[in-house]
């Protein structure tokens, strides 16, 4: 062997030539050098003392055997300096993943583009590339840059890198390991929100903002501006006996007018318009009738933009969604130079999830590239584009292609492509891909299929299904009657993956629980699925998002203020008082007269319980709110009640499918969660108010409009792997980037283009269509709709074929599809995609 790798060495060898320099390898791995042997003898007795000192756990030794293959000499390739070399051994050893160890060793200063198909690794590669940049290009972490989809994304992309420095540091004991561990923190591992609001700290000032710019959501606001706007609008009719604004607005009520306005304006914003695009657009004419409809939108939508934009500048303030628009104002005005003094450095810039960037964020990514002179490495994949709806552009690589093309610089589209697919089994992938050609050569879905950068999906594994996809068929009218079909495979399925989770337990295998999903479209149907098996006492874990303000822990504290503040109202002292917090057991039902509650009732109830409502009720008199509040907590630990809740149901149901110690450990972490929950609570209110002047009327009004209205806040993520076996019930959307053993998918019955009121865009974001449509009440639209709307059912079956092959990829071993053609004959759904004719 000549020179001393930096990072890694590739040996072509026998065994005999192997066992020779044994020691010198060792002494390789044990520096951090990662080895990958190519061998022909199966017998790796002589690896042992390797194996067994972890360097395989560490992913320092990778060993490849073709037992058939003669090799009178040995090669080797280090750091990746020959790849041509590289390629000739991966055609005698098919487990070896040649294009990820290409991308993982391409040279220091390429830009690279990866497409990567579902399950191809994509994460594995994007660590491998950092390690490669820290150790053989001396690269401080510091000066990276990745960019998530979404901030799960990111804690996980931080866990896997950190664990991954920490396995190769237990093994070789190198200071450089820990060095990278210690400003591990210091790599910038961000949303795009986040990663654009750490920029607007630095270079706000140009826009006018100060260093404490705050994020907002206005939803309140911005529904009084338009109500204010509408109020001028209609001026006149309100001030004339016979105005008839009703007719006006026809087919809406005003309330509708009032949320049809609010959800356009949203559009405009997830399409990623600009505040001056917004005040600009064209809604060109109308058909006669539908003037006046037209005349409005165009008057109040940009009125509320300019008092939108006009708040937030006096606030200094923005909204997550306003993040990267106003990194582009700067960049439009300002170009590279503001960006020149920022604090950190971004040698590399990583995207991960490229394929959901919408236009403001790839011209951003552009602008930074040319600003630090970055490399980039951006992966996706186009046929997961998914997030149209918030402006995410499918041609994204195209566009940033292009963006750099304009600065002269290349970035490499061609070499970097991602096959070998490591969740699904390759005989499901075969039944699939069937499906997926068709819908490819029919325009619904980019699937190349050419040699070499193809998208077809290669298999490196067999499953041992009889049936790995089953695909349902039915036709009924309403989706409560698909539960007689859709219950039993459920209730079949769930079990299945139960029995391999078992005999895995009883054999001690160290391996993933397997888990078993449902799929649906929206929430809504996410939802009745999850009351569906709550009712059939399946257990079952609703994961759509959004949830925190439904949750039992904000729902049972807000009993708690109801309570004190009503403490002689007896609905609210009895949800008090037998709930996590009054503790009691007492059945009070048949206390109640005919005539209601009495005060005989009342008090009663608050016998039953240690709540002390006078004690506290002191308390709020002479301290602050949020003190006593937080009092209550310590002293009446509502978890511990939850604990027990939640051991009862599940010794009563699920006793004789899992041990006591099982669900007292499942009971254990449900009450670490509501807790964990309670913790967040206490956060969001001392951000909301003052600890010394909020009174308990203010907490329960702001507790009532984000119980009622807000769906983007996450409950707090209790990163512990499930103690017992869950049916997973979420959406498509969610479930990006996930894997589950079995999938199944209901409700495929679902029109993609429903009869609501819609507003479309043309390419160039210059003019707006509208449709004002409610069901039995006839509709309004204007003349661009008509020539827009062709383009948009388009774009709209492609993006509902992507979201179907989303689902789909999902599953390793087993896919179950429930067919309903209940709208196959007239409209588009996935039932129609997934006809015998394959989307005909």
């Amino acid at each position: 062997m000549s020179n001393t790798p930096e990072y890694s060495l590739v040996l072509f060898a026998d065994i005999s030539f192997i066992r020779d320099k044994l020691d010198k390898l060792c002494f390789y791995m044990d520096s951090g050098i990662k080895l990958l042997l190519f061998t022909n003898n199966e017998t790796i007795l002589c690896m042992n003392k390797l194996i067994e000192k972890g360097y395989k756990k560490a992913k320092l030794l990778h060993i490849f055997v073709n037992k058939d293959l003669i090799i009178n000499t040995p090669k080797e390739v280090q750091d990746g300096e020959d790849i041509s070399l590289i390629k000739q051994f991966s055609n005698y050893f098919p487990k070896f993943n040649f294009e990820q160890y290409k991308i993982e060793h391409a040279p220091l200063e390429e830009n690279i583009m990866v497409k990567a198909g579902a399950g191809t690794g994509k994460t594995t590669v994007m660590i491998d590339r950092i390690l490669y940049l820290m150790k053989k290009g001396k690269v401080n972490p510091s000066e990276i840059v990745m960019i998530t989809f979404t901030r799960e994304a990111a804690r996980n992309m931080y866990k896997k890198l950190r664990k991954e420095l920490f396995l190769r540091f237990n093994l070789t004991k190198s200071r450089e390991y820990i060095q990278w561990i210690e400003t591990l923190n210091n790599m910038r591992i961000q949303t795009i929100h986040s990663f654009a609001k750490n920029l607007l700290k630095e270079v706000g000032s140009l826009r006018g903002y100060g260093l404490n710019v705050r994020l907002r959501s206005y939803t309140t606001e911005k529904r009084r501006w338009i109500e204010e706007e509408l109020d001028t609008y209609f001026e006149s009719e309100l001030q004339s006996v016979y105005g008839n604004i009703e007719t006006l607005i026809s087919p809406l009520r005003m309330y509708e007018l009032i949320d049809t306005i609010y959800d356009f304006w949203e559009k405009f914003e997830q399409k990623g318009f600009t505040s001056k695009e917004i005040i600009n657009a064209q809604f060109g004419t109308a058909p006669e009738g539908h003037e006046r409809m037209n005349h409005l939108l165009e008057t109040v939508i940009p009125a509320v933009e300019k008092r939108f934009a006009k708040a937030k500048m006096e606030e200094n303030s923005l909204t997550l969604s306003d993040l990267s628009r106003e990194m582009d104002y700067i960049q439009e005005e300002y170009g590279e130079n503001a960006f020149k003094h920022l604090s950190s450095k971004v040698s590399y810039l990583f995207v991960d999830e490229f394929q959901d960037s919408d236009d403001i964020q790839i011209r951003l990514l552009a602008t930074i590239q040319q600003t630090f002179f970055s490399k980039l490495f951006v992966v996706g994949d186009i046929k997961q584009s998914i997030y149209r709806f918030r402006g995410a552009n499918h041609t994204a690589f195209e566009m940033l292609k292009k963006h750099l093309e304009k600065r002269n610089v290349t970035i490499n589209d061609k070499d970097y492509y991602l096959q070998r697919n490591y969740r699904t089994s390759a005989k499901l992938l075969e039944e699939m891909d069937s499906y997926f050609l068709c819908w490819g050569g029919k325009g619904y879905l980019s699937y190349q299929t050419s040699t070499g950068n193809s998208d077809q999906l290669i298999g490196t594994f067999k499953g041992e299904e009889e049936l790995p996809l089953t695909i349902d068929n039915r036709k009924e009218e309403q989706k409560e009657q698909m539960r007689k079909h859709i219950i039993p495979f459920i209730r079949e399925r769930f079990k299945m993956t139960k029995e391999i989770n078992a005999q895995r337990r009883e054999s001690e295998e160290e391996a993933e629980k397997e888990k078993f999903a449902v799929l649906t479209r929206t929430i809504d149907e996410a939802r009745l699925i999850s009351t569906w098996c709550k009712e059939e006492k399946l257990l079952e874990k609703l994961e759509v998002g959004g949830s925190f303000y439904t949750s039992r822990a904000v729902r049972d504290f807000h009993s708690l203020i109801l309570g004190l503040l009503y403490p002689n109202d007896a609905k609210f002292v009895s949800n008090l008082v037998f709930g996590p917090y009054g503790k009691a057991t007492f059945k009070f039902s048949r206390l109640i007269s005919a005539n209601g509650y009495t005060e005989e009732t009342i008090d009663f109830i608050k016998q039953q319980t240690s709540f002390d409502f006078q004690k506290y009720n002191r308390q709020l008199k002479a301290l602050p709110v949020l003190s006593v509040l937080r009092r209550v907590l310590e002293q009446r630990k509502p978890a511990q009640w939850i604990y027990s809740r939640r051991l009862d149901k599940l010794r009563e149901i699920h006793e004789l499918d899992y041990s006591d110690e099982q669900l007292k450990q499942d009971a254990n972490l449900y009450a670490q969660q509501y807790e964990l929950n309670l913790g967040k609570l206490f956060e969001k209110m001392h951000q909301s108010f003052s600890e010394e002047f909020v009174s308990l009327s203010q907490i329960n009004n702001w507790l009532e409009v984000n119980i009622a209205t807000n769906r983007d806040e996450e409950e707090v993520v209790y990163d512990v792997e499930d103690v017992l076996d869950y049916i997973h019930i979420t959406t498509v959307h969610r479930s990006k980037g996930l894997e589950y053993h079995t999938v199944l998918i209901p409700f495929t019955e679902r029109i993609f283009t429903p009869p609501f009121s819609k507003i479309i865009f043309n390419k160039d974001k210059t003019e707006v269509g509208w449709l004002v449509h409610k069901l039995g009440s006839g509709m309004k639209q204007n003349d661009f709709y008509q020539s827009l709307v062709i383009d948009e059912d388009m774009e709209t079956i492609q993006e509902e074929t992507r979201l179907l092959y989303v689902a789909m990829t999902r599953a390793k071993r087993q896919l179950i599809i429930h067919r309903n053609r209940k709208n196959d004959t007239y409209n588009w759904t996935w039932s129609r995609l997934l006809s015998a004719e394959r989307g005909r």
